[in-house]
């Protein structure tokens, strides 16, 4: 059984599918690591166990991931993609999505990721969202994602083109310490963000 205490590393082994030829990389934890270029969000979507390869694997602690249940899968990852769902209700219930979390675990997640935005909304988290974050920038909505991997304390973040506004990536550097994080990046911000930079 995989040890969810301790962030794993997040490999791919000789994957081929798709565009990808026999890649292999390793993302580190305590580490921010950085996909760009042709492939990279094929890369990502392997890594995630959305897109299984033609060859080649995809381990996480050394454990492969097709051998993780998905609970146990969705408890070790969590994903923030570019364009978080969002239901109508309230942004808090938005955090929450489901997760067995006090209303005081939700408003310091979505503290830590959400700040000046919960200042000016005109009820906080208690704000209802139309569907899909109708009024929110893409922006505000990611963040929202990015609350919801606090609020569930992986030991693994992937994150898919995140915004590379100064609030979101302060947020990103609180999250970041002592997990494995993995994102596709394409702006020079979010490349300078990461510790490593792999070109696919």
């Amino acid at each position: 059984m995989l040890d969810l205490v301790e962030a794993p590393l997040l490999r791919l082994e000789n994957v081929t599918v798709s565009a990808l030829r026999n890649v292999s990389l390793v993302a580190r934890p305590g580490r921010v690591t950085a996909l760009t270029g042709t492939g990279s969000e094929t890369a990502l979507a392997v890594a995630l166990g959305l897109v299984r390869p033609s060859r080649g694997r995809v381990t996480v602690g050394g454990v492969p991931l097709d051998e993780l249940d998905p609970s146990a899968r969705w408890t070790t990852i969590s994903w923030v993609p570019q364009f978080p769902v969002l239901l109508a209700g309230t942004i808090a219930e938005n955090v929450r999505l489901g997760w067995p979390a006090s209303d005081a675990e939700v408003a310091a997640a979505s503290e830590v990721a959400l700040g000046d935005l919960i200042g000016r909304l005109p009820l906080g988290l208690d704000t209802v969202l139309g569907e899909d974050g109708a009024g929110l920038s893409a922006g505000e909505r990611q963040r929202i994602g990015l609350a919801r991997a606090f609020l569930r304390g992986p030991a693994v973040v992937v994150l898919d083109e995140p915004d590379d506004d100064d609030r979101f990536l302060d947020a990103l550097r609180r999250l970041a310490p002592g997990r494995t994080v993995l994102m596709v990046a394409h702006q020079p911000s979010l490349l300078a963000f990461a510790d490593e930079v792999i070109t696919l």
